[in-house]
């Protein structure tokens, strides 16, 4: 029996997968749109796909021996599918059907800081995008709590006031030096 009825599982085509995408999530809610959901699915598991290594297919040496003695008896490649590495992001007021799936790319539900900043960026001439994820604050630079100083002169009160701004720009000039064409802050950006 196992020789005539066990299918190897790279011998299946992508109907099968799909076939079995579409009975796993079989419901009411997905409906007359199952069929762009199963490919869906199956691409986006597709994408994630990576070689297995001598550990994973040893089960990190449960069964006695080596790791790579198991790859070795096998004599096939193995590969596995990290399904922690498909991410949904959900978007309010949109169709269903306008669900994509972002291959070999990376979306981020972020708001953008102001209106007139772009919601797509491209890499120009082949070059890819340079993306500064920082941990730091793009607002006006503040002193800290605690802080006292001892201002004779109004007028120095101001020089203070630009010193700040000055701070921050400084931090916004390194960062497009670098080549910088998108910004992610956990923190605050302000409109210098």
């Amino acid at each position: 029996i196992k020789r005539e009825m066990v299918v190897n599982i790279a011998e299946l085509g992508e109907e099968h997968l799909v076939n079995a995408a579409k009975t796993s999530m079989s419901s009411k809610i997905l409906g007359k749109e199952e069929d762009f959901f199963a490919k869906l699915a199956v691409n986006a598991v597709k994408s994630v796909k990576m070689t297995a290594t001598a550990a994973d297919v040893a089960g990190y040496e449960a069964m006695g021996g080596t790791a790579a003695d198991a790859m070795a008896k096998s004599g096939k490649e193995r590969y596995k599918y990290p399904l922690s590495a498909i991410h949904i992001l959900k978007a309010h007021g949109k169709s269903s059907l306008e669900s994509h799936l972002i291959d070999g790319g990376f979306a981020i539900n972020a708001m953008r800081a102001a209106q007139g900043m772009p919601t797509f960026v491209e890499g120009q001439d082949g070059q890819p995008v340079k993306i500064a994820m920082l941990d730091i604050n793009l607002q006006r630079h503040r002193m800290g709590m605690g802080v006292q100083i001892i201002v004779k002169d109004p007028a120095e009160i101001e020089n203070i006031k630009k010193r700040e701004m000055d701070i921050t720009k400084e931090r916004i000039r390194k960062i497009i030096d670098a080549g910088a064409r998108v910004v992610l802050t956990t923190k605050g950006v302000d409109d210098l």
